[in-house]
Protein backbone atom coordinates (compact mmCIF):
# COMPACT_ATOMS: atom_id res chain seq x y z
CA UNK A 1 0.00 0.00 0.00
CA UNK A 2 2.84 2.27 0.99
CA UNK A 3 4.64 1.87 -2.07
CA UNK A 4 1.61 2.55 -3.95
CA UNK A 5 1.33 6.22 -2.40
CA UNK A 6 4.80 6.77 -3.02
CA UNK A 7 4.13 6.09 -6.31
CA UNK A 8 1.71 8.30 -6.88
CA UNK A 9 3.52 10.93 -5.51
CA UNK A 10 6.38 10.77 -7.95
CA UNK A 11 4.14 11.07 -11.00
CA UNK A 12 3.25 14.47 -10.52
CA UNK A 13 7.04 15.20 -10.21
CA UNK A 14 7.63 13.61 -12.52
CA UNK A 15 5.59 15.40 -15.25
CA UNK A 16 6.98 18.50 -13.94
CA UNK A 17 10.01 17.86 -14.79
CA UNK A 18 9.08 16.43 -18.22
CA UNK A 19 7.48 20.01 -19.07
CA UNK A 20 9.91 21.74 -17.41
CA UNK A 21 12.76 20.22 -19.95
CA UNK A 22 10.17 20.44 -23.03
CA UNK A 23 11.15 23.13 -25.64
CA UNK A 24 7.11 24.13 -25.45
CA UNK A 25 7.24 25.17 -22.25
CA UNK A 26 10.91 26.63 -22.38
CA UNK A 27 12.00 30.17 -22.56
CA UNK A 28 14.93 32.16 -24.45
CA UNK A 29 16.43 35.10 -22.83
CA UNK A 30 15.87 36.70 -26.61
CA UNK A 31 13.43 34.80 -28.48
CA UNK A 32 14.05 35.88 -32.22
CA UNK A 33 10.07 36.11 -33.89
CA UNK A 34 11.20 33.74 -36.66
CA UNK A 35 13.64 30.66 -37.11
CA UNK A 36 16.81 31.55 -38.00
CA UNK A 37 18.21 29.43 -40.89
CA UNK A 38 21.49 28.10 -39.69
CA UNK A 39 22.86 28.27 -43.62
CA UNK A 40 25.54 25.61 -43.20
CA UNK A 41 27.83 26.59 -46.52
CA UNK A 42 26.97 30.31 -45.62
CA UNK A 43 29.73 32.85 -44.09
CA UNK A 44 27.01 33.69 -42.05
CA UNK A 45 27.31 30.36 -40.13
CA UNK A 46 29.75 29.20 -37.16
CA UNK A 47 29.19 25.78 -35.82
CA UNK A 48 26.79 23.43 -34.41
CA UNK A 49 26.84 20.82 -31.60
CA UNK A 50 24.25 18.64 -29.85
CA UNK A 51 23.11 19.73 -25.97
CA UNK A 52 20.56 18.91 -23.88
CA UNK A 53 17.96 21.38 -24.39
CA UNK A 54 17.68 24.69 -25.87
CA UNK A 55 19.50 26.42 -22.57
CA UNK A 56 22.23 24.72 -23.07
CA UNK A 57 22.42 25.80 -27.28
CA UNK A 58 21.48 29.32 -25.44
CA UNK A 59 24.41 29.47 -23.04
CA UNK A 60 27.25 27.85 -25.98
CA UNK A 61 26.04 30.78 -27.79
CA UNK A 62 26.40 33.16 -24.80
CA UNK A 63 29.38 32.24 -23.08
CA UNK A 64 33.01 33.93 -23.59
CA UNK A 65 31.64 37.05 -25.49
CA UNK A 66 32.94 39.61 -27.28
CA UNK A 67 35.49 36.70 -28.21
CA UNK A 68 32.74 34.76 -29.10
CA UNK A 69 31.64 35.42 -32.35
CA UNK A 70 27.85 33.93 -32.10
CA UNK A 71 24.97 36.07 -32.16
CA UNK A 72 22.32 33.94 -32.96
CA UNK A 73 21.62 30.00 -32.46
CA UNK A 74 18.83 27.52 -33.57
CA UNK A 75 18.15 24.97 -31.95
CA UNK A 76 16.15 21.42 -33.25
CA UNK A 77 14.53 19.68 -31.18
CA UNK A 78 14.57 15.62 -31.06
CA UNK A 79 17.64 14.94 -32.99
CA UNK A 80 19.59 11.73 -31.99
CA UNK A 81 22.39 11.83 -29.30
CA UNK A 82 25.37 13.16 -31.49
CA UNK A 83 23.85 14.18 -34.34
CA UNK A 84 23.90 18.41 -34.39
CA UNK A 85 20.71 19.98 -32.81
CA UNK A 86 22.49 23.53 -32.04
CA UNK A 87 23.24 25.93 -34.73
CA UNK A 88 25.60 29.49 -34.18
CA UNK A 89 25.19 31.87 -37.07
CA UNK A 90 26.79 35.49 -36.67
CA UNK A 91 23.53 36.53 -38.67
CA UNK A 92 19.82 35.40 -38.63
CA UNK A 93 17.83 34.92 -42.08
CA UNK A 94 14.74 33.13 -41.69
CA UNK A 95 14.16 29.71 -42.40
CA UNK A 96 11.41 28.99 -45.15
CA UNK A 97 10.19 26.05 -43.96
CA UNK A 98 11.36 25.14 -40.25
CA UNK A 99 10.94 21.73 -38.57
CA UNK A 100 8.58 22.03 -35.97
CA UNK A 101 9.41 22.91 -32.68
CA UNK A 102 12.61 24.72 -33.64
CA UNK A 103 13.82 27.58 -31.81
CA UNK A 104 16.16 30.49 -31.99
CA UNK A 105 17.35 33.18 -30.25
CA UNK A 106 20.01 36.01 -29.77
CA UNK A 107 22.74 35.82 -27.42
CA UNK A 108 21.59 38.96 -25.95
CA UNK A 109 19.31 41.22 -26.27
CA UNK A 110 21.52 44.03 -25.44
CA UNK A 111 23.99 43.81 -28.35
CA UNK A 112 22.88 46.59 -30.48
CA UNK A 113 24.55 45.18 -33.26
CA UNK A 114 21.80 42.81 -34.00
CA UNK A 115 18.92 44.92 -33.91
CA UNK A 116 18.04 47.41 -36.67
CA UNK A 117 16.91 50.44 -35.09
CA UNK A 118 13.33 52.70 -36.09
CA UNK A 119 12.90 53.73 -39.12
CA UNK A 120 12.09 57.28 -38.20
CA UNK A 121 9.62 58.66 -35.31
CA UNK A 122 5.93 58.28 -35.34
CA UNK A 123 4.39 60.22 -38.29
CA UNK A 124 1.41 62.33 -37.39
CA UNK A 125 -1.61 61.58 -39.71
CA UNK A 126 -1.10 62.80 -43.57
CA UNK A 127 -3.17 62.00 -46.86
CA UNK A 128 0.04 62.86 -48.80
CA UNK A 129 2.32 60.19 -47.50
CA UNK A 130 2.39 56.95 -47.10
CA UNK A 131 4.09 54.60 -44.40
CA UNK A 132 6.01 51.21 -44.32
CA UNK A 133 4.44 47.80 -42.38
CA UNK A 134 5.89 45.28 -41.03
CA UNK A 135 6.58 41.30 -41.06
CA UNK A 136 5.31 39.57 -37.86
CA UNK A 137 3.17 42.89 -36.67
CA UNK A 138 6.45 44.72 -36.08
CA UNK A 139 5.75 48.17 -35.95
CA UNK A 140 8.84 50.11 -37.32
CA UNK A 141 8.32 53.60 -35.64
CA UNK A 142 9.21 55.02 -32.57
CA UNK A 143 12.31 56.33 -30.68
CA UNK A 144 16.03 55.25 -29.87
CA UNK A 145 15.40 52.44 -27.65
CA UNK A 146 13.66 50.65 -31.10
CA UNK A 147 14.87 47.11 -31.55
CA UNK A 148 13.87 45.30 -34.31
CA UNK A 149 15.51 41.89 -35.27
CA UNK A 150 17.71 41.00 -38.51
CA UNK A 151 15.53 39.79 -41.72
CA UNK A 152 12.59 41.83 -40.24
CA UNK A 153 11.08 43.18 -43.93
CA UNK A 154 8.75 46.23 -44.26
CA UNK A 155 6.73 47.18 -47.08
CA UNK A 156 5.44 50.22 -48.44
CA UNK A 157 3.16 50.65 -51.28
CA UNK A 158 1.23 53.91 -53.22
CA UNK A 159 -0.90 54.35 -56.62
CA UNK A 160 1.45 57.43 -57.62
CA UNK A 161 4.64 55.37 -57.01
CA UNK A 162 6.35 54.94 -60.18
CA UNK A 163 9.19 52.99 -61.91
CA UNK A 164 11.88 54.98 -63.59
CA UNK A 165 12.63 51.49 -65.27
CA UNK A 166 9.69 50.14 -66.06
CA UNK A 167 6.04 51.47 -67.49
CA UNK A 168 3.56 49.29 -65.37
CA UNK A 169 -0.03 50.16 -64.26
CA UNK A 170 0.05 47.51 -61.39
CA UNK A 171 0.96 49.51 -57.82
CA UNK A 172 4.52 49.22 -56.97
CA UNK A 173 4.66 47.57 -53.44
CA UNK A 174 8.49 48.51 -52.18
CA UNK A 175 9.97 46.34 -49.92
CA UNK A 176 13.15 46.78 -47.94
CA UNK A 177 14.56 44.50 -45.22
CA UNK A 178 16.92 44.48 -41.92
CA UNK A 179 19.69 42.79 -42.57
CA UNK A 180 23.48 42.04 -41.31
CA UNK A 181 26.27 44.42 -43.04
CA UNK A 182 29.47 42.61 -42.55
CA UNK A 183 31.53 45.23 -43.81
CA UNK A 184 30.70 47.41 -39.89
CA UNK A 185 30.02 44.49 -38.38
CA UNK A 186 26.01 45.89 -37.76
CA UNK A 187 22.38 45.30 -38.91
CA UNK A 188 20.72 48.35 -41.53
CA UNK A 189 18.27 48.37 -43.24
CA UNK A 190 18.40 47.09 -46.94
CA UNK A 191 18.27 48.52 -50.23
CA UNK A 192 14.26 49.06 -51.66
CA UNK A 193 13.46 46.31 -53.79
CA UNK A 194 12.34 46.63 -56.08
CA UNK A 195 15.07 49.45 -57.03
CA UNK A 196 14.59 52.92 -59.03
CA UNK A 197 10.88 53.37 -57.75
CA UNK A 198 10.60 57.27 -57.25
CA UNK A 199 7.28 58.14 -55.06
CA UNK A 200 4.57 61.25 -55.70
CA UNK A 201 7.56 63.91 -55.51
CA UNK A 202 9.98 62.08 -57.69
CA UNK A 203 12.09 61.53 -54.90
CA UNK A 204 13.97 57.95 -55.06
CA UNK A 205 13.31 55.35 -52.35
CA UNK A 206 16.12 54.10 -51.32
CA UNK A 207 15.61 52.00 -48.45
CA UNK A 208 13.05 52.19 -45.02
CA UNK A 209 15.10 54.34 -43.20
CA UNK A 210 16.60 56.83 -45.84
CA UNK A 211 12.21 57.27 -46.64
CA UNK A 212 10.51 56.46 -43.60
CA UNK A 213 7.19 58.54 -45.25
CA UNK A 214 7.90 58.51 -48.90
CA UNK A 215 5.34 60.85 -50.53
CA UNK A 216 2.06 59.29 -51.52
CA UNK A 217 0.28 62.48 -53.47
CA UNK A 218 -0.96 63.35 -56.94
CA UNK A 219 0.37 64.70 -59.85
CA UNK A 220 -0.99 68.16 -61.09
CA UNK A 221 -4.26 67.16 -62.74
CA UNK A 222 -3.95 69.30 -66.20
CA UNK A 223 -7.21 69.54 -68.15
CA UNK A 224 -7.31 71.16 -71.61
CA UNK A 225 -9.16 73.89 -72.01
CA UNK A 226 -10.71 75.85 -69.36
CA UNK A 227 -14.06 75.40 -67.40
CA UNK A 228 -17.60 77.36 -69.41
CA UNK A 229 -19.54 79.00 -67.90
CA UNK A 230 -23.04 77.79 -67.52
CA UNK A 231 -26.58 78.93 -65.71
CA UNK A 232 -26.60 77.48 -62.41
CA UNK A 233 -23.17 76.29 -62.34
CA UNK A 234 -20.67 76.91 -59.53
CA UNK A 235 -17.33 75.56 -59.89
CA UNK A 236 -15.19 76.38 -56.61
CA UNK A 237 -11.83 75.87 -55.48
CA UNK A 238 -9.61 76.52 -52.27
CA UNK A 239 -7.06 78.30 -54.80
CA UNK A 240 -8.84 79.76 -57.62
CA UNK A 241 -5.89 80.22 -59.18
CA UNK A 242 -6.39 77.78 -62.14
CA UNK A 243 -5.83 78.48 -65.34
CA UNK A 244 -2.33 78.36 -66.57
CA UNK A 245 -0.31 80.50 -69.31
CA UNK A 246 -1.66 78.07 -71.82
CA UNK A 247 -5.03 78.66 -71.02
CA UNK A 248 -5.65 74.90 -69.92
CA UNK A 249 -6.99 74.27 -66.03
CA UNK A 250 -4.34 72.81 -63.67
CA UNK A 251 -5.73 71.68 -60.23
CA UNK A 252 -2.51 70.63 -58.17
CA UNK A 253 -3.19 68.03 -54.85
CA UNK A 254 -3.13 70.74 -52.37
CA UNK A 255 -6.26 72.40 -54.01
CA UNK A 256 -10.01 71.44 -53.31
CA UNK A 257 -12.79 71.89 -55.35
CA UNK A 258 -16.48 71.26 -55.61
CA UNK A 259 -19.10 71.35 -58.64
CA UNK A 260 -22.32 72.51 -57.63
CA UNK A 261 -25.57 72.55 -60.06
CA UNK A 262 -28.39 74.46 -59.18
CA UNK A 263 -27.36 74.50 -55.41
CA UNK A 264 -26.88 70.30 -55.69
CA UNK A 265 -23.27 69.24 -54.98
CA UNK A 266 -22.25 66.94 -57.96
CA UNK A 267 -18.48 66.15 -56.80
CA UNK A 268 -15.75 67.23 -54.81
CA UNK A 269 -12.58 67.16 -56.39
CA UNK A 270 -9.44 66.18 -54.40
CA UNK A 271 -6.46 64.16 -53.89
CA UNK A 272 -6.05 61.63 -51.16
CA UNK A 273 -3.27 58.73 -50.54
CA UNK A 274 -2.12 59.27 -54.23
CA UNK A 275 -5.49 59.04 -55.99
CA UNK A 276 -8.03 62.04 -57.36
CA UNK A 277 -11.19 61.61 -55.94
CA UNK A 278 -12.71 62.33 -59.93
CA UNK A 279 -10.92 59.49 -61.67
CA UNK A 280 -12.74 60.11 -65.23
CA UNK A 281 -11.84 64.17 -65.59
CA UNK A 282 -9.66 64.75 -69.19
CA UNK A 283 -10.50 68.28 -70.02
CA UNK A 284 -12.20 70.88 -68.90
CA UNK A 285 -15.14 70.46 -71.03
CA UNK A 286 -15.81 67.58 -68.33
CA UNK A 287 -16.87 69.35 -65.43
CA UNK A 288 -20.39 70.96 -66.68
CA UNK A 289 -24.10 70.68 -65.53
CA UNK A 290 -26.18 70.84 -68.33
CA UNK A 291 -24.29 71.19 -71.71
CA UNK A 292 -21.54 69.23 -73.48
CA UNK A 293 -20.87 66.11 -72.42
CA UNK A 294 -24.25 64.50 -73.60
CA UNK A 295 -24.33 61.10 -75.56
CA UNK A 296 -27.07 61.79 -76.88
CA UNK A 297 -26.75 64.84 -79.08
CA UNK A 298 -29.24 67.28 -76.65
CA UNK A 299 -26.52 68.88 -75.05
CA UNK A 300 -27.51 68.03 -71.33
CA UNK A 301 -27.33 65.44 -69.02
CA UNK A 302 -29.41 63.84 -65.75
CA UNK A 303 -27.55 64.02 -62.61
CA UNK A 304 -28.02 61.07 -60.56
CA UNK A 305 -28.16 63.29 -57.39
CA UNK A 306 -30.28 66.49 -58.75
CA UNK A 307 -33.42 66.30 -56.81
CA UNK A 308 -35.90 68.71 -58.69
CA UNK A 309 -37.50 71.28 -56.69
CA UNK A 310 -40.84 71.02 -54.60
CA UNK A 311 -44.04 72.60 -57.25
CA UNK A 312 -44.33 76.52 -56.15
CA UNK A 313 -48.13 76.78 -57.61
CA UNK A 314 -51.23 76.03 -56.19
CA UNK A 315 -53.07 72.92 -57.24
CA UNK A 316 -55.13 73.19 -59.96
CA UNK A 317 -58.65 73.66 -59.35
CA UNK A 318 -61.08 70.77 -58.78
CA UNK A 319 -63.19 69.22 -61.85
CA UNK A 320 -66.42 72.06 -62.39
CA UNK A 321 -68.17 69.26 -64.41
CA UNK A 322 -70.21 67.39 -61.98
CA UNK A 323 -70.43 63.70 -62.65
CA UNK A 324 -72.96 62.38 -65.43
CA UNK A 325 -76.52 61.21 -63.71
CA UNK A 326 -77.32 57.95 -62.94
CA UNK A 327 -79.70 55.99 -65.15
CA UNK A 328 -83.23 56.84 -65.48
CA UNK A 329 -84.84 54.19 -67.13
CA UNK A 330 -85.91 51.74 -65.16
CA UNK A 331 -85.26 47.50 -65.38
CA UNK A 332 -86.89 45.94 -68.49
CA UNK A 333 -90.68 44.62 -67.14
CA UNK A 334 -91.06 41.15 -66.09
CA UNK A 335 -91.90 38.65 -68.13
CA UNK A 336 -95.98 38.20 -68.90
CA UNK A 337 -96.34 34.85 -70.46
CA UNK A 338 -96.68 31.89 -67.46
CA UNK A 339 -94.28 29.35 -67.28
CA UNK A 340 -94.94 26.43 -70.01
CA UNK A 341 -97.24 23.41 -68.64
CA UNK A 342 -95.06 21.16 -66.28
CA UNK A 343 -94.49 17.28 -68.12
CA UNK A 344 -96.96 15.34 -68.09
CA UNK A 345 -95.07 11.93 -67.88
CA UNK A 346 -93.29 10.59 -65.01
CA UNK A 347 -89.14 10.14 -65.66
CA UNK A 348 -88.53 6.66 -66.65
Amino acid sequence: MGSCQTASKMLPLALLLLLSSSPAFSKLDCQTPVVCDPSLESDIFIKSSHYADETQCQTACQIGHPSNPCKFFTWVPNAQAQVPNCYQMKACNEMADPITGSQSGAWSCEDPEIFCGAIGDIPAYDDKKTVWTCDHNVHPYGDATKNIFQDTTCRTTCPSFESTTQNTKADLVVSSTCIFDEATSTSVWGPATPANVVDASGTAIESASANPTPGCGCKDLVLPGSIAEEPGKVFKCTNEDIVNADGDTVITQDNDCALLCDGTLVFDLFCSVGQWSVDYLTSAADIYCYGGGSTDGSGSVTLSTYWPPAPTGAPTNPPTNPPTDAPTDAPTDAPTEAPTEAPTEAPT
